[in-house]
């Protein structure tokens, strides 16, 4: 599936809505790298080029990247960032940040060449410059190419920022089908939490009535599908597998572009990743990468719509204990809570959900977990076949944090998610406890 730009920018979508994706172009494809002078001269007039990369990086495309620019005829400054003594990975933290800005005059064009701390990094700096920028990928590691939010470290908790998208995205899959394969892993991680938060899009679509866009779904959906239909031949590192990988993250970012928010490709298992984020900030201890986490959280939330899709909701008792979720979110969010709190607040009335929707919906939510049935069962089958419970940072994984994340990190975000529903429904605990045994016996 090719995706024109034009086509869904600034016309009325059938949402209703007039959908906005500042983003001019997205090139996917092999040899991508020697369009980059033409790509940045179709969106600036500017002779100079600031590429943004690592070490890592730069071997992967930087150099390459400035080649071609200074035949071009631009003139290239390099950006070359390094991570702190005692990382293995640069770090997108003020310090980093300071690195771009002080190497930016107040002239030329801004490109980074990366994946997602050079991404971040590169869109927070270019934000507080208030210059355009594009990005060149590295690695199908993410869906933040597209994204208008950079994750940035701070005090070592990772805060969101919003920022301008890139003018364009540029993927060479030749580069990609290179990279390191921990970051093939993560996005494709990544990639499959989506199954499960399609599902809960349309949950929430039936049982809050909340804005949903049949055209970003369908985006979401239909590169879901080629990377079900042929995961394969991304452990074979074949150009269709990398292709369908890459498009399937930067076409998801673009669907959460579109509404406005991370509801295609964002629910229950990501709550899950966000809660270890916040406790690897409280604790100071590392976890895996995004996609990694989310892929993790993903065989646990497939499960859980697997197992409601088998129960009989006339036996669901829902219970709205206010007073027992207050106090669960000051004992488990520790000094995070009054935030957590005040999403409460906002959320409560919302979220309270009658047996008599729940019936009501019954049949349409049921629909909705059998067409994906078939994918939510393979989703531990693909992992375990890009070897992701062999990894040592999955197997390392803090087992009382993982039920403290299932069980309340539905709080962390003003998103209702099958977790929030099994925890009104009192299945969450039990059901936790077998999906995270069930996990366990893999690790």
């Amino acid at each position: 599936m090719d995706l024109n730009l034009k086509e869904i920018s600034g016309k009325e979508c059938s949402c209703g809505k007039v959908h906005e994706v500042p983003i001019k172009e997205v090139v996917i494809e092999e040899n991508a790298l020697s369009r980059i002078p033409d790509l940045i001269s179709r969106v600036s007039e500017e002779k100079k080029v600031y590429v943004v990369n690592d070490k890592n990086t730069k071997a992967a495309a930087g150099d390459k990247v400035q080649s071609l620019l200074k035949e071009s005829g631009f003139e290239v400054e390099e950006i070359l960032l390094k991570e702190k003594e005692g990382d293995d990975h640069l770090v997108p933290d003020p310090d980093a940040i300071f690195g771009v800005l002080s190497g930016v005059d107040d002239d030329g064009y801004i490109l980074a060449v990366g994946s997602g701390s050079i991404n971040d990094l590169t869109a927070y700096a270019a934000r507080k410059m208030g210059r355009p920028y594009s990005i060149v990928a590295t690695a199908p590691s993410m869906d933040g190419y597209a994204s208008s939010i950079a994750s940035i470290t701070y005090e070592g908790v990772k805060k969101s920022y919003d920022i301008i998208p890139p003018d364009f995205i540029a993927a060479d899959l030749n580069v990609l089908a290179e990279s390191p394969w921990k970051l093939i892993q993560s996005g494709l991680g990544d990639l499959l939490g989506k199954v499960t938060s399609l599902l809960g899009w349309k949950m929430q679509r039936e049982l809050l009535d909340a804005y949903f866009c049949q055209e970003a779904y369908d985006m979401v959906e239909n590169v879901l599908d080629d990377l079900f239909n042929d995961y394969e031949t991304i452990i074979e590192r074949k150009i269709e597998g990398i292709d369908a990988l890459t498009k399937g993250l930067i076409y998801s970012g673009i669907a959460m572009m579109m509404v406005g928010n991370s509801r295609p490709a964002s629910a229950g298992e990501h709550q899950i990743s966000h809660f270890f984020d916040m406790y690897s900030g409280i604790f100071q201890e590392s976890v895996p990468t995004h996609g990694i986490k989310v892929g993790t959280a993903t065989v646990i939330t497939s499960e859980f719509y697997l197992k409601l899709l088998e129960t009989n909701f006339v036996d669901l008792e829902l219970n709205h204990d206010r007073e027992a979720r207050e106090k669960a979110i000051k004992e488990i969010y520790l000094e995070k809570a009054p935030k957590i709190l005040e999403l409460l607040d906002q959320r409560w009335e919302r979220e309270k959900i009658s047996k008599e929707k729940l019936l009501e919906k019954e049949g349409n939510l049921k629909s909705y977990i059998e067409e994906y049935k078939e994918n939510l069962k393979k989703v531990d089958e693909i992992l375990d076949d890009f070897g992701f419970f062999d990894r040592e940072d999955v197997k390392g994984l803090n087992h009382d944090w993982l039920r403290k994340a299932v069980n309340y990190g539905f709080e962390i975000r003003v998103r209702y998610s099958i977790l929030t529903l099994l925890n009104q429904a009192g299945l969450l605990e039990d059901w936790a406890e077998e999906a995270i045994d069930n996990l366990e016996t893999r690790l």
